[in-house]
């Protein structure tokens, strides 16, 4: 019903617009056709005139439709008949066995990176003035991360030196093998290691005639060491030392020493940690006039780690020491505390402050690696550092740049200083111990900055000492009525270490060190005065150039001032130093 009506009225309209067209083409063909019609009729009647015509059109009609009639029956619903008879529905587990599908990929391959090449062994030598030979080289095992193993050789010499030619030449020669092993639980490493220090006693008298052979020094030791630690990260972690060394000199002395170092920590949770660590020494010196002793050390040095509040770190602890080395009356046990606080000012600054205090053993080891021109027969005693309080700030700022300043304040017991003898012995120092107790005052700062380019280190200490040892070896040398004053004798009261190098496209490798230290008092017995020695400056340059990967060469010059300082009293060094060289690295 709905589509006949709208039919309908779709045909109406198309009449009414069929009508207008047609009436409008109807008029339009009157108005055009007239005119003309009436000038052929006045053509040919031979009138020349139009007569006036009005044609009026009227157009209105309407077409009409009759109204549609609308009849809307709802369809009545259908009557639902039972289904006879009734469906019933069985469901069943239907098994669905598929056998296991193994498909076959074949991945893309591809090729390997090749390993970088590791040039981890060299090989380098090298002649310089001064007739000095160098060589040094390393060799160890490559990529293994099990074990390692090696070793490193090491020789300089110098045929000549500051004073008489050949009756001042030196060198140092040391063969190193070493090795380690681990597994999942434990590290084994060991080593053994054979040096030889040769020198001369050349400050004696200028002027005198000197057999060679007398003046000759040699130190050489031969020592093993092993080590055992933990190597999976847990919360309980140690590491045990043992080692053993013998030297002996070119005279009578020989000396054994051994040691056993034990630390270890407890991690109980990310803020507590008890940590407990432990030293033993036992030295055992013969010479020719000092009667063999044993020299006995041990350390006990527990400690508590715990955090009490945030950004705040302390340790409390005791170190607990036994020594039979004495001199005097005084006790060969000795209690001191351990005391340490960190506090984080800045997230790259930190604060801290500690007191302590220990025993800081002094064998023929030692003083013959810092002094090598030490007298036989001298004798050994350990210091007792009786209280020590240290405080300072460290940090980083911008990543680049370290920085550290601080100072310390020690109260030192039994101090050795040097001293040299008097006549034909004056070119050998002994050994004096302040009987009372000398004060030492330690200012530092250091600054540090490093980028791919430029490094350097710079560090400066001013050491102030309290000490009555200068008149105390006076009097041992009957010097009466003169006073010395205090202050410590062959220690310097200032030193300003720089270290810089240079990294030029990967090609050119320069350093530049710098070493000024000064303040060193000497006491002059044979001029029965008290000495300020110069100050020691001693500049050095070196230039590596990298002629490929594996080959480079070298050219070092030292003490570029050409200044012969001398840091102990009768012992200028050798002036300005040069060395060239090449290496080989595989």
């Amino acid at each position: 019903m709905h589509k006949t009506l709208h039919d309908k009225r779709n045909r109406v309209s198309a009449i009414r617009c069929r009508m207008g067209v047609t009436g409008f083409f109807l008029a339009a063909f009157v108005f055009i056709a007239s005119p003309i019609l009436g000038q052929e009729e006045m053509k040919k009647a031979g009138e020349g005139e139009i007569e006036k015509v009005e044609i009026e059109i009227v157009k209105n009609r309407e077409v009409t439709v009759p109204s549609a009639a609308r009849n809307f029956e709802k369809v009545p619903p259908r009557v639902s008949e039972t289904i006879k008879p009734e469906i019933t529905y069985q469901f069943k587990n239907l098994p669905i066995l598929v056998s296991d599908y193994t498909p076959v990929l074949r991945p893309l391959r591809l090729k390997p990176e090749s390993i970088a090449k590791i040039y981890g062994n060299y090989i380098s030598v090298g002649l310089g003035n001064y007739s000095s030979p160098y060589a040094e080289a390393y060799l160890s095992n490559k990529r293994n991360k099990n074990k390692s193993y090696g070793m490193k050789f090491f020789h300089r010499s110098f045929m000549n030196g500051p004073v008489d030619g050949h009756n001042s030449a030196s060198g140092h020669t040391e063969f190193r093998v070493f090795g380690k092993t681990m597994n999942d639980h434990v590290a084994l490493g060991g080593f053994a290691n054979v040096e030889n220090t040769a020198t001369y006693f050349y400050g004696y008298q200028p002027g005198l005639s000197i057999d060679r052979n007398s003046i000759r020094q040699d130190y050489n030791i031969i020592s093993v060491g092993g080590q055992l630690e933990n190597a999976k990260l847990s919360n309980f972690k140690y590491d045990l030392k043992a080692g053993y060394s013998y030297l002996t000199d070119h005279y009578a002395a020989r000396e054994n020493e051994m040691n056993l170092n034990f630390s270890s920590q407890y991690k109980i949770d990310a803020n507590r940690r008890i940590v407990i660590n432990s030293d033993y020494y036992l030295m055992d010196r013969k010479d020719a006039l000092v009667a063999a002793k044993a020299r006995q050390i041990l350390k006990i040095k527990p400690a508590y780690q715990f955090s009490p509040m945030e950004k705040l770190q302390l340790t409390v602890g005791v170190n607990a020491v036994v020594e039979n080395d004495t001199i005097g009356k005084q006790s060969g046990l000795h209690f001191y505390p351990n005391l340490v606080a960190t506090y984080q000012l800045a997230p790259s600054i930190e604060g801290y402050a500690s007191l302590s205090g220990d025993v800081d053993k002094v064998s023929l080891h030692s003083l013959s690696r810092e002094n090598v021109w030490v007298n036989s027969n001298i004798n050994l005693f350990n210091t007792n550092r009786t209280l020590e309080f240290l405080a300072g700030l460290k940090g980083k700022v911008g990543g680049k740049v370290s920085f550290g300043t601080g100072v310390s304040f020690a109260s030192l017991k039994n101090l050795y200083y040097y001293q040299t003898d008097t006549g034909k012995n004056q070119s050998k120092f002994n050994i004096f111990y302040d009987n009372g107790s000398t004060q030492r005052t330690n200012l530092f700062a250091e600054l540090g900055y490093a980028n791919e380019v430029l490094k350097l280190n710079a560090r400066g200490d001013y050491f102030s000492y309290s000490s009555a040892i200068a008149d105390q070896i006076a009097n041992r040398y009957s010097l009466l009525g003169n006073n010395f004053g205090t202050g410590a004798l062959q220690r310097p009261t200032y030193r300003v270490a720089l270290n810089s190098s240079f990294n030029i496209y990967d090609k050119l490798l320069l350093g530049v060190d710098f070493i000024a230290q000064g303040g060193i008092k000497a006491l002059d017995l044979e001029r029965k005065k008290m000495t300020l020695l110069n100050p020691a400056l001693d500049l050095n340059f070196k230039a590596n150039y990298l002629v490929s990967k594996q080959f480079s060469l070298f050219l070092n010059f030292n003490n570029l001032l050409s200044s012969n300082y001398q840091l102990y009293l009768n012992y200028p060094v050798r002036g300005f130093q040069v060395l060239g060289g090449a290496s080989w690295s595989f």
